[in-house]
């Protein structure tokens, strides 16, 4: 362990490094705008990539965009590398630690490690450390989320995620390539990965624990869905002449609800976005699209989920003479973290004597598509009130600090 005057210098590293990414994208509210591969996350990037290369660490970009800062620890273990990091796009109107928070304490775990190697303190079991910051892990500018992660871990083809479009039919290439981040580098071949977030959830608030030490992800269907129907005009227009696509939207909206309130098991349901066309107060809508997701830690809660909203899809078409169809359609299975990295964790947590809390997520992270390739622990730190994706996205000095410690033992 570091002494408490070097461990204060980490802290305040991180606190401020943290403070320096806040300004980027910063908005009105006080919340973060920074979509995947725009101007605002362009200039975090940068920042991030200035500061590696301050610290004497390589910068490497590869052909999705992901940035890895490698630090060679020496020739002991030419095979092994360990993956620490996050993300740094955010939602709309997000908040400052989400993502950007396990990007941070990568940085500053690199300083300590550089650190502890100079004064002889630590004999590297590893050849590389690599801090990472993954590419569209948010969905909310491209979908699906954790695009980069998902490119790197091979579950989803290259060409694919760069043919992806904005709503402004921007292609994801096009936004890398404007904004200098369309790589070709390769990144060594990860052994471990450790990332870190806020929870997201008030189980640890609750509990007073200062980590959350993650055994599983929920599985997850997202589904982008289109409603057609017929423009016409609101006024003069009979009712029962009308093909609404908004009315058939609304109605198959109300029924994800009753699916997921009526599961036999704990089922989570949400349209977080609907775009109308052609969105005009007197014209009756005829296009709608609704972006579904239903999540859960049973496969056979999904699997009900997806058949039921089918035979939804079929009778709501038939009331109301619209064409319901899915266009594409994400399945995220559940993620079972590795179990002898959870035990290791936990182990050297009580020997710190940091408190923790085993835990499963809701939320996706980068994590579980790098647990497909190599062994990954996630770790989270308390999030006040459990508000995430919001200007009131706040985590606590001490416990960002409590949490850097937690994945520093």
């Amino acid at each position: 362990m570091n002494s408490p005057s070097d461990q204060s210098i980490l802290h305040a590293q991180l606190l401020d490094l943290l403070d320096e990414f806040k300004e980027f994208g910063k908005t009105a509210s006080g919340g973060i705008t920074r979509l995947a591969a725009s101007f605002e996350e362009k200039l975090a990037r940068d920042h991030l990539c200035r500061w590696l290369k301050d610290q004497d660490i390589e910068v490497l970009i590869d052909p999705i965009g992901n940035i890895f800062g490698v630090l060679d620890l020496g020739e002991n273990y030419p095979d092994r590398a360990f993956f620490c990091g996050s993300h740094l796009d955010s939602q709309p109107e997000g908040g400052n630690f989400d993502g950007v928070l396990g990007v941070a304490s990568a940085c500053i775990a690199s300083v300590n490690i550089k650190a502890k190697i100079a004064h002889g303190e630590l004999d590297p079991t590893y050849r590389y450390f690599v801090i990472c910051c993954w590419t569209g892990e948010e969905g909310a500018r491209f979908q699906p989320s954790l695009i980069g992660s998902s490119v790197f871990s091979g579950t989803l083809p290259l060409d694919e995620a760069l043919s992806l479009r904005d709503s402004n039919q921007i292609q994801l290439k096009d936004a890398l390539y404007e904004n200098g981040f369309l790589g070709t580098d390769r990144a060594p071949i990860p052994s471990h990965y450790l990332e870190i977030h806020i929870e997201q959830g008030t189980k640890l608030e609750k509990s007073g624990a200062a980590i959350g030490l993650v055994r599983a992800c929920w599985g997850a269907e997202k589904i982008r869905l289109k409603v057609e129907g017929t423009a016409d005009h609101t006024g003069p227009t009979p009712m029962e002449g009308r093909r609404d696509a908004l009315l058939a939207a609304s109605l198959l909206i109300a029924e994800i609800r009753i699916i997921s309130d009526s599961s036999e098991h704990e089922l989570y349901s949400s349209v977080g976005r609907m775009e109308l066309h052609p969105n005009s107060p007197n014209t009756v809508v005829d296009q709608a699209e609704l972006w579904i997701e239903f999540r859960s830690a049973s496969g056979d809660a999904l699997r009900d989920a997806l058949c039921r909203l089918e035979k939804k899809i079929v009778a709501i078409a038939e009331q109301t003479g619209c064409n319901l169809n899915i266009e594409t359609r994400e399945t995220r299975g559940v993620t079972e973290f590795d179990s002898s990295s959870i035990d290791q964790a936990s182990q050297s947590l009580t020997k710190a004597n940091i408190s923790y809390q085993l835990l499963d997520t809701i939320a996706g992270h980068d994590a579980i598509r790098l647990q497909e390739i190599c062994p990954s622990t996630l770790l989270f730190t308390p999030s006040k009130a459990g508000v995430t994706h919001s200007p009131a996205e706040y985590t606590s000095d001490k416990d960002v600090c409590k949490a850097f410690d937690g994945m520093s033992i």
